[in-house]
């Protein structure tokens, strides 16, 4: 009480110092901005040496990684499990993701509300998520809780409750879920281009149908687990602040004895790599949703690092030319912005922005327009090393937090790389040449391989598309 009478006393003077701050801080830019004083270029990247593992094998062959990380007494642990939307069948999309929500609402012996003040009772939480290739159940806990939240995590993966009253409370959430994606444009429009992508491969769908959630059963839900669920395809990851003498032999006894399962599958999809636009009518919409994309590679290709600098250079950083140029330059959008969507050996590049509509098709010219330039000239040796400064710079911050550093082994592990991927991501970066950039976009963005989704008023965009249809 004391304090919060204090922070109301001296709100006003509080309020007037720090408006007179913001002040100084905006004159200060300003004047920065007038003068177009040029920032000091940064140094070369150092390279960075990724924290030890210490990686084996359960009898039942689940893998485990432990890693001895930081210096605040706190430990992360996920176990990965290869079940995901690659595994479910076509008429049951989501379904495996029903599972992992179940996962949470209760063990045999312990109740959703106990799972949460028992976790929360060790200074922290657990979560499930379901996705593409795998469902990840975890959490972050302080580290004397080490072996306690463990048994904890194994109990709610090998013990589901599974029990009616649950399976309608997760079905009447999805249903929401589903309606809210279903008015969104960028859901439909990252379905449709999905569609044309991965045709009926697992990869092509995103949502089900309305009736298809509504009809899943209790022991639809209970199938999946049991026939998907299983040590071969669990990896365990632990990183932080632990005892492993005490954490390996409670590893052992809480996971010994999981079934063994079936192995996990790989289901590498073949791209449907040619000329498209789809337009999805929007009546009234007062902006347009692109999606314009080409093939890919997944990271296990010798090309990918090269890729992912030119990727963050044409479209995925701030600064990127075409950020630069349909936001800075012609104001056309707020948030452009592109990605490379990889699984297992296949990937996409793609470019996503919401457009005002008068500016659609002149958006895509432009886009394309910077895809042509880098085809054609290299970027400048300045260009290209502040991209890679940047990139440097995000791959530390990755690996700065315990999630983080699963996140980078898990990813390793998926693709299958080679074991110094980690500790060479830095310096095969820092090698990237302007020369390669150009080479990256020449190789892999062709535009007669290009699938394009526009969401928006057909009305008003149908005659600015036209220079882009398939002739």
């Amino acid at each position: 009480m004391h304090n919060s009478t204090f922070k109301m006393k001296n709100w006003p003077s509080l309020s007037l110092r720090l408006c007179v701050s913001a002040g100084v801080l905006f004159l200060l830019a300003f004047s920065a901005f007038a003068q177009k004083e040029t920032p000091p270029a940064g140094g070369q990247p150092k390279p960075f040496v990724f924290p030890k593992q210490d990686t084996y094998t359960l009898g039942n062959g689940m893998k485990v990684t432990l890693v001895q990380y930081g210096s605040i007494p706190k430990v992360a642990m996920q176990t990965v499990i290869r079940a995901g939307s690659l595994n479910e069948r076509s008429d049951q999309r989501w379904i495996s993701d029903m599972v992992a929500t179940l996962l949470k609402e209760g063990t045999s012996t312990r109740s959703a509300g106990q799972l949460a003040l028992e976790t929360a009772d060790m200074g922290g939480s657990i979560f499930t998520s379901a996705s593409t290739d795998k469902t990840t159940i975890g959490g972050e806990v302080l580290s004397e809780f080490d072996t306690r939240f463990l048994a904890l995590m194994a109990d709610v993966i090998m013990n589901p409750k599974f029990a009616p009253e649950d399976i309608e409370k997760v079905r009447a959430n999805k249903i929401r879920e589903l309606a809210i994606n279903r008015a969104q444009p960028g859901s439909l429009a990252w379905e449709k281009f999905r569609q044309n992508i991965f045709g009926n491969h697992a990869y092509g769908t995103i949502f089900p149908t309305e009736a298809g959630l509504k009809a899943y059963t209790l022991q639809d839900v209970k199938t999946f687990y049991y026939n998907q669920y299983g040590a071969a395809r669990a990896h365990l990851y632990v990183v932080g602040q632990f005892d492993a003498a005490k954490l390996k032999p409670a590893i052992e006894k809480a996971f010994g004895n999981w079934k063994k399962g079936p192995e996990a599958i790989r289901d590498v999809p073949r791209l449907n790599a040619k000329r498209t636009l789809d337009v999805i009518d929007r009546p009234g919409a007062p902006q347009s949703t692109i999606y314009l994309g080409m093939p890919a590679m997944s990271p296990s290709d010798p090309d990918f690092v090269k890729f992912t600098v030119m990727d963050s250079l044409l479209g995925s950083s701030f600064g990127s030319r075409i950020t630069s140029n349909i936001r800075e330059n012609k104001g056309y959008t707020y948030s452009p912005n592109s990605f490379i969507w990889n699984r297992y050996k296949t990937g996409y590049w793609v470019e996503n922005a919401d457009v005002t509509t008068e500016a659609t098709g002149a958006s895509i010219k432009e886009i394309l327009f910077e895809i042509e330039r880098l085809r054609k000239e290299p970027p400048s040796e300045a260009e290209l090393q502040g991209i890679k400064n940047y990139l440097v710079g995000i791959y530390v911050l990755q690996n700065s937090s315990r999630t983080g550093v699963i996140g980078q082994l898990e990813n390793n592990n998926y693709n299958e790389l080679d074991k110094n991927y980690l500790d060479t991501y830095v310096s095969n970066l820092s090698a990237v040449t302007a020369a390669d950039i150009s080479e990256m976009a020449r190789k892999y963005l062709s535009t007669e391989k290009m699938t394009i989704v526009v969401v928006g008023d057909k009305a008003k965009i149908t005659k600015q598309l036209e220079p882009f249809e398939v002739k």
